[in-house]
């Protein structure tokens, strides 16, 4: 087994949809929308035998006095077949050749590098204790829910919680309604939204020209193009009056709800359940096997400091409520390079958590 640079859109992303069903990070797309953000990225392979076993794209990310993290964003894959023996050895080439290869180009020192795998702890044991990796804060969901798509829509109705049901059905009967987003006016009703969302449930968004930018970058109305990573905004109205909006991903076999908000006004009509529903059926529509609401609070683990339990308990029933199947993963790993500068940037993560939180 050997490290190589992949270089080639189809073949990579091929490769993920093949072994990884739909993980947007890890796609062709993701990587050079980070390399407009500014942030350094490459694209590895563990070949053996010529083919590829494993991929991992990786993200140089700054930290302050020209230091940096390498952050793999639900990676590094895994081709199906591959034994847990033969996962370990691929991700012990990327922790060590993948370093060296980024070398050559860095312009700052890195302190560790961030592996979050889209695995469960029981397809990798205890490998990253034994290996001598830290358990970090997750960076993406840790557990989601995921409806599957395959059954028939009364079918995919029927799983679902009778409130969820119920709310769908009243927003729908209330002249609720839902349409695709096409304007930077568009974007601008969501931007909105979210400030109100941001305000009600104390939680912090990305800044504005973060989905300007990516709303640019990813939006070519594609929808049915699987191989190809495309993020769409969707807005659920009530007599023109915009009560719910999204970003949702389509790629590979699944649509994946991003960033959502919602207004403070009409809550009794229930616009929410009504833009997820819509979303199922848009997703169904154009042959894609899941549907992915990215991000609960398990009963498996505690809350990371700053999480408010009654906001993330909120979530987490209103998205179990759509009927799919909870999925858990094993977080963040770090293998850390420097142990000094690893210390104080956590300090300096604690610090910042008690202002932002407190």
């Amino acid at each position: 087994m050997r490290i190589t640079i992949i270089d080639n859109r189809k073949e990579l992303n091929a490769f993920v949809i093949f072994s990884n069903g739909g993980q947007f990070l890890q796609s062709f797309e993701w990587g050079e929308f980070q390399q407009s953000l500014g942030n350094k990225v490459w694209r590895l392979a563990a070949e053996q035998e010529g083919e590829i076993v494993a991929a991992a794209t990786v993200i140089s990310r700054p930290l302050p006095l020209s230091r940096s993290y390498l952050y793999c964003p639900y990676g590094p894959i895994f081709h199906p077949d591959l034994s847990a023996e033969q996962k370990e050895k691929a991700i012990k080439l990327f922790l060590s050749e993948g370093r060296d290869i980024t070398i050559s180009t860095r312009d700052r020192l890195e302190v560790f590098f961030r592996l979050e795998p889209r695995l469960s702890a029981e397809e990798l044991g205890n490998f990253f204790f034994n290996l001598g990796l830290k358990q970090a804060t997750a960076v993406q969901p840790r557990d989601t829910v995921i409806v599957d798509l395959q059954p028939s829509l009364d079918e995919i109705l029927r799983q679902m919680h009778h409130k969820t049901r119920y709310n769908i059905r009243l927003a729908e009967r209330k002249g609720v309604t839902v349409r695709q987003g096409s304007s930077a006016e568009d974007l601008e009703i969501f931007w909105q939204l979210l400030q109100l969302t941001t305000r009600r449930n104390n939680f912090h968004s990305h800044p504005k020209f973060y989905y300007e930018k990516m709303w640019n970058f990813f939006t070519h109305s594609e929808i049915d193009n699987q191989s190809t990573l495309t993020i769409e905004l969707f807005i659920a109205e009530y007599q023109g009056q915009p009560l719910a909006a999204g970003l949702f991903s389509f790629f590979g076999d699944r649509v994946m709800y991003l960033h959502g908000a919602s207004s403070d006004q009409h809550r009794n009509l229930m616009a929410p359940y009504l833009l997820h529903w819509h979303l199922i059926k848009l997703g169904k529509q154009y042959g894609y096997r899941f549907y992915d609401l990215n991000g609960i609070v398990s009963d498996k683990r505690k809350l990371n400091k700053g999480e408010k339990e009654s906001h993330w308990q909120g979530i987490t029933r209103f998205k179990k409520g759509f009927g799919g199947k909870e999925v858990n993963y094993v977080g963040a790993w770090d293998w850390v390079y420097d142990q000094t500068w690893y210390f104080l940037y956590n300090n300096w993560k604690k610090v910042r958590s008690f202002f932002i939180y407190r």
